[in-house]
């Protein structure tokens, strides 16, 4: 594998991990919290809370993994029967495949000589000629194997890990009041929005602390309406 080869691979499964990792993390702590300021406003005790915040991220993190799977799943049905297509149309109509090919690389800036000896090169090669069609009008070639299970356990885990940050004051401080859980697992959570934002920096390329603070207040915002809700609902704080 060339070093070009080889960065963009590289490049291309780092940074959908880092995706995956990231957007697991932020729907966990922005739909847990969410929810932990709508049950807190309603003066839950709090180990009625704790049993709702498990249940509830258990109940994310599988509704997620499911829709990793279905979502990973179409995908690679998607390409495998765009590859078919390819695959017969070259073998049907290979001088209008030839074509395309050639126009794909024209708009790469590739003129003359250059152009020719590439698509020649290329048509020598069927397998070849598949993958560079498909690159060429949809962006992707393949689908990685086992990809579907991969994308699952890091959305699952990721999810879990999101939901970590309100829910684990509620684990270690149940002697406390339910009032002074809440502010604390407020207080972590906060830190927590702004960390998975400003991991977003990896995908987004933003400045670490503008993508967090952009986190932190999309969070704070999930947090003033569910808390407003359930403080209505419950009829006051006390």
């Amino acid at each position: 594998m060339s070093g070009q080869a080889y960065m963009d691979k590289y490049h291309v499964q780092g940074g959908s991990l880092v995706r995956e990792v990231v957007f697991g993390m932020n729907d966990g702590i922005v739909s847990i919290f969410a929810l932990l300021a709508g049950i807190a406003g309603a003066k839950l005790g709090p180990a009625e809370i704790l049993l709702t915040l498990i249940a509830a991220t258990i109940a994310g993190a599988l509704s997620m993994t499911a829709g990793e799977f279905l979502s990973h799943k179409s995908e690679r049905n998607f390409f495998e029967n765009e590859i078919k297509k390819e695959k017969l149309e070259i073998k049907l109509v290979p001088d209008v495949e030839k074509e395309e090919l050639r126009s794909i690389y024209r708009k790469k800036g590739f003129t003359g000589g250059m152009l020719d000896q590439i698509v020649e090169t290329i048509i020598k090669d069927p397998k070849l000629w598949v993958h560079e069609m498909v690159i060429g009008e949809f962006g992707a070639a393949e689908i990685e194997q086992g990809g579907e299970l991969k994308g699952m356990i890091v959305i699952f885990l990721s999810f879990m890990g999101g939901s970590m940050f309100p829910t684990l004051p509620y684990m270690v401080l149940q002697f406390l009041d339910s009032m002074t859980i809440f502010w604390i697992a407020t207080f972590v959570t906060f830190f927590g929005l702004f960390l998975v934002g400003a991991l977003k920096k990896y995908i987004t390329g933003v400045y670490w602390l503008k993508s967090g603070l952009e986190m932190l207040i999309a969070g704070t915002l999930a947090f003033l309406a569910s808390y407003g809700i359930g403080f209505l609902v419950g009829g006051g704080v006390g």
